[in-house]
């Protein structure tokens, strides 16, 4: 099945676009870990709340009165850009639907160095895996946006019902398959080849979880990225990443604006990919 294919299938119209601002896609340094105070939040009803959590693969199809016990233990952040979800090494206390927003999985490596191992979206769930195996977290999860919207659920509940609900714990088994599609995704973007060949991986993947296919065959991503992000996932010294993408807007098959980036066309990056 072809990309364009898969953008159609989806149904990702059930979480809308976020739209980043064009200038976090420049050279401002991204600093993890905001000081200012957390954004405030109105607390959804119930009711609004069961609604929400049925948008979630996770919960699909689960019963009403489960729905209600687990938003009993629902708990609606809103995140800015560079704070933290959680650091590596924390105890695990939620797991987190991301409702709208995205989210960086990284670590430090030994000299300080920050390395991401995964990029998650409206619709993803984050912290199950730890949450299952009963372990600390492994990664900093950090905030990508300012305003980002997340769904955190008391983790102790979700093994509650996991234990007695045979639907939620195959659920929550997908949920893992798709952590693991997560680190072989970033394999696969690191093994791709030259600089180009990586950066287009990586974005043929971003468009096939979160790309907007256009009557006119175009594909709106709706993400932007730091040239310091980006690096930071291709293995790449920033200054290539800026002059690869130079060249693909100087082609006129890549433009950005206020709501992400725009391809004319995905057969341009697949055709990075054919050695």
């Amino acid at each position: 099945m072809t990309a364009n294919k898969k953008l159609t299938q989806k149904g990702k119209a059930e979480f809308p676009p976020v739209a980043l601002p064009r200038s976090v896609f420049f050279r401002a340094r991204f600093v993890p870990g905001s000081r200012r105070g957390p954004l405030p939040v109105v607390q959804p009803e119930k009711g609004e709340l069961v609604q929400i959590l049925r948008r979630f693969e996770l919960f699909a199809k689960l019963p009403l009165k489960a729905l209600r016990e687990i938003a009993a233990a629902t708990t609606v952040r809103l995140y800015r850009r560079g704070e933290f979800l959680w650091r590596n090494d924390d105890k695990v206390k939620d797991i987190v639907l991301l409702d709208s927003g995205f989210v960086k999985a990284a670590r430090r490596d030994r000299n300080g160095v920050s390395k991401t191992y995964g990029l998650y979206g409206p619709g993803d769930c984050l912290g199950l895996f730890a949450t299952f195996t009963g372990m600390q977290h492994s990664i900093d999860a950090v905030a990508l946006n300012e305003g980002l919207k997340a769904i955190c659920i008391d983790a102790a509940t979700i093994l509650k019902f996991a234990d007695t609900s045979p639907l939620l714990s195959s659920n929550m088994h997908g949920q893992l398959t798709r952590f693991t599609e997560a680190l072989i995704k970033k394999i696969e973007i690191i093994s791709a080849g030259t600089m180009p060949q990586r950066l287009a991986v990586l974005m043929l993947q971003l468009i096939d979880r979160y790309g907007v296919e256009r009557k006119d065959g175009s594909v709106h991503l709706p993400i932007s990225l730091t040239l310091e992000q980006l690096s930071e996932i291709i293995d790449a010294r920033l200054e290539t990443v800026a002059r690869v993408l130079g060249d693909w807007k100087r082609a006129d098959w890549l433009s950005i604006d206020a709501t992400g980036c725009h391809f004319s066309s995905l057969d341009k990056l697949r055709e990075l990919l054919v050695d």
